[in-house]
């Protein structure tokens, strides 16, 4: 999985890129500073960075210096976001090392397009993992147990000769392998298979019951992310 450091000392802004990033297959990590920004990228290696120039401590062109004069660091691309529009100081980003430059109000759009540059399936899918876990299925006030043919951070597909239609709210819990809290995962019907191994297809709605939401997911994508990454995973 690609790794993408985010550093602003604006939370709000760190928490905009991180929504445009909400649907891609990246882990992200934040700074709020050139310090915090090094170390941060000494620790995890991140794939690309993107980083505010105007910080506390250290800003992002001293940062981005010292980025560049570091051999373990510095193939790492760095993009600059910025208010500046002289194209002087463009210049100076460039001069110290970044790749590109995104002018503040950052859109999602221009986000997007910077990062493919270096990352060039941001925009793709979640990965889909064949995955055969046997889950349970609650629908209708009904439960059972199925199995799943796979996996995504989107949704799953379950292959199942229960009776349900598209547009139906299916709700499912999750164990995963060496995990012992289920994901409980509220999901809608979007396709059917009527064939000899008949099942649906369903996108995820909402993760409810045990734990921090965003927690559950970050086990999730965790998890698929070493299954991509072909890591020894017993799967039952």
């Amino acid at each position: 999985m690609k790794k993408i450091l985010l550093v602003d000392d604006v939370n709000l802004l760190i928490e905009i890129q991180k929504k445009f990033l909400a649907n891609s297959y990246v882990q992200v990590f934040t700074a709020n500073d050139g310090v915090e920004a090094l170390e941060t990228a000494r620790r995890e290696r991140p794939d690309l960075i993107i980083m505010d120039k105007y910080m506390p401590n250290m800003d992002g062109l001293t940062c981005c210096k010292f980025l560049k004069s570091d051999p373990l660091l510095a193939g790492i691309p760095v993009i600059m976001s910025t208010n500046a529009t002289r194209s002087s100081e463009a210049q100076e980003y460039l001069d110290a090392g970044c790749v590109d430059i995104l002018a503040k109000p950052i859109e999602s759009k221009l986000f997007l397009n910077a990062i493919k540059k270096h990352i060039p399936d941001i925009e793709r899918r979640s990965v889909r993992v064949p995955l055969h876990l046997d889950v349970q299925m609650q629908h209708n006030n009904a439960v059972y147990t199925v199995s799943t043919e796979d996996l995504s951070l989107n949704g799953l597909f379950a292959n199942t000769d229960i009776k349900v239609s598209v547009h139906d709210e299916v709700r499912f819990s999750i164990i995963l392998p060496d995990h012992s809290v289920p994901i409980d995962i509220k999901t809608r019907v979007v396709w059917q298979r009527n064939s000899a191994k008949p099942g649906f297809g369903a996108e995820f709605m909402e993760v409810v019951g045990q734990g921090i939401s965003m927690l559950r997911i970050s086990e999730l994508k965790s998890f698929l992310g070493a299954c991509v990454a072909g890591k020894n995973i017993q799967v039952m």
